[in-house]
């Protein structure tokens, strides 16, 4: 199975609450630090095995890669393309392109961008909580096809 995993990074804190001056550097609150895990144990149960998993260089969308990854036992790689300020479809390009060396890839990433490469991948209009995720079939990259939602 060719599978493309779909996740929006877990709920960070405001920068007022983290003490930071800048969006990029908003780090997970409590309970995302507890969703992400949860996250990365469904997947775990659900025998995800990503060969690598590309995610967003803002600190949230790196600190849930990094949970999901230790569960996962799945390489990192940031990619700028998952920073949110990308085009919907150039995001979905890009994933498309990736998924020509792997299998399994996992992306982490923002929303709207996360919830509109779905739609734009296969059809399907979700919205994507904080630390939800959806697995596509990857089989036919002409008709890509959504397997799995979690919340």
């Amino acid at each position: 199975m060719k599978q493309l995993i779909l996740v929006r990074h877990a709920h960070a804190l405001d920068c007022l609450q983290a003490g930071v001056h800048q969006d990029a550097l908003r780090p997970l609150s409590p309970q995302g630090l507890n969703k992400a895990a949860q996250t990365a144990q469904k997947l775990k149960t659900a025998a995800c095995r990503p060969e690598l998993i590309l995610h967003s260089p803002l600190v949230r969308a790196c600190q849930t890669a990094d949970i999901l990854a230790h569960a996962l036992n799945a390489p990192l790689q940031a990619c700028p393309e998952l920073d949110g300020m990308h085009s919907d479809q150039d995001v979905c390009d890009f994933l498309l392109e990736q998924m020509n060396s792997f299998s399994c890839l996992m992306a982490v990433g923002h929303n709207p961008n996360i919830s509109a490469v779905l739609y734009l991948l296969a059809g399907q209009s979700k919205h994507f909580s904080p630390g939800s995720f959806a697995r596509v079939d990857m089989l036919d990259l002409k008709q890509p096809k959504l397997t799995d939602f979690e919340d």
